[in-house]
């Protein structure tokens, strides 16, 4: 039995994407999404500390965040 699902894909700009980790980063941190990737650059947060760190490390772009 097949059933149909409405989802849908939106590309997000980099604003929303941004926006979008600051979100996450200070839901499952307590931080903001700049905190979060100022510290994980700089070695004060290692990308396997938690689940949690994780989880925001793989939304930032691999270049970092373009502001």
């Amino acid at each position: 039995m097949a059933t149909r699902t409405d989802n849908e894909i939106r590309e997000l700009g980099p604003e929303e994407w941004a926006q979008l980790v600051d979100d996450k980063a200070r839901a499952l941190l307590g931080m903001s999404g700049e905190e979060f990737e100022r510290r994980l650059n700089s070695g004060e947060i290692d990308i396997d500390d938690s689940p949690e760190v994780t989880r925001v490390a793989m939304m930032l772009p691999l270049n970092g965040t373009s502001k």
